[in-house]
């Protein structure tokens, strides 16, 4: 589960429970000790140490659609169901797209993904999605994601070639700003661009440091990311105080 090491939360891939998504689950009964109104003992949902992140979620599903709460779903949930969407601070995308990276989930991060300006239509609904930044060619000039495009395919084939480490994170952590807009006390406005470092550590140990870069786009009401640049390929950490592993801290 989620915890911390000094002032940094590291969490490990594949078993974090959203704080939302906890409290959703008390408020249906879904925790043990308390159960919703049944018929049937067999029919109670239990959870415990032995439970997994996919078998809450399963369970949470079935009763938001019986109650007709899909609403009440985890951020992350909704993100990874819905897409782009407003209210979701920079944050929020990067941890979704290194989650989502680290199950096999390449459409969801292609995603959440930057559009040239010069792509987007009048409305989301009238513009061509179908090519995206290529995060390893793009950069930013004047607030604006410029450089080359990739396709669906492509961006997969960019993933395997330069990125492949993100499919095998085990645990991140953000390094540096950490806050959901980076606002710097008021210095910077919730829509400018955004760079946020995450430190990945793969499946076979080692340590990636990671810096995304955001821009808001307003066809969509939410930040996408335009560039991705991997500042550090060594297995010591840069960072003091971080220890020697990052295993104490699930997702």
């Amino acid at each position: 589960l989620a915890g911390s090491r000094g002032d940094r939360a590291v969490v490990r891939v594949g078993w974090t429970v959203p704080t939302g998504v906890m409290l959703l689950l008390c408020s249906l009964g879904l925790l043990v000790g308390r159960r919703a109104p049944a018929t049937s003992r067999a029919g109670c949902v239990r959870c415990g140490e032995e439970d997994s992140l996919h078998q809450l979620m399963a369970a949470l599903r079935d009763e938001a659609a019986k109650r007709g709460r899909d609403s009440d779903l985890g951020k992350f949930e909704k993100l990874r169901k819905l897409g782009p969407q407003g209210q979701t601070s920079p944050k929020q995308v990067v941890e979704h797209v290194v989650l989502q990276l680290g199950a096999g989930n390449d459409e969801a991060a292609f995603a959440f993904t930057s559009l040239p300006p010069w792509r987007a239509g009048t409305h989301r609904s009238n513009t061509d999605w179908s090519k995206r930044m290529d995060w390893a060619k793009s950069r930013v000039i004047s607030g604006q994601p410029s450089g080359a495009l990739v396709d669906e395919s492509s961006f997969g084939q960019l993933l395997s070639e330069r990125f492949a480490f993100l499919r095998q994170t085990q645990a991140y952590r953000l390094v540096g700003d950490d806050s959901e807009w980076q606002q710097k006390r008021g210095r910077e406005k919730m829509t400018a661009v955004k760079e946020y470092v995450v430190e990945v550590e793969t499946a076979d140990g080692e340590d990636r440091l990671v810096k995304f870069v955001l821009v808001y786009n307003w066809l969509v009401h939410c930040h996408l990311i335009s560039n991705v640049a991997v500042l550090s390929a060594n297995t010591e950490r840069y960072f003091p105080g971080t220890g020697s592993d990052l295993s104490q801290h699930d997702i």
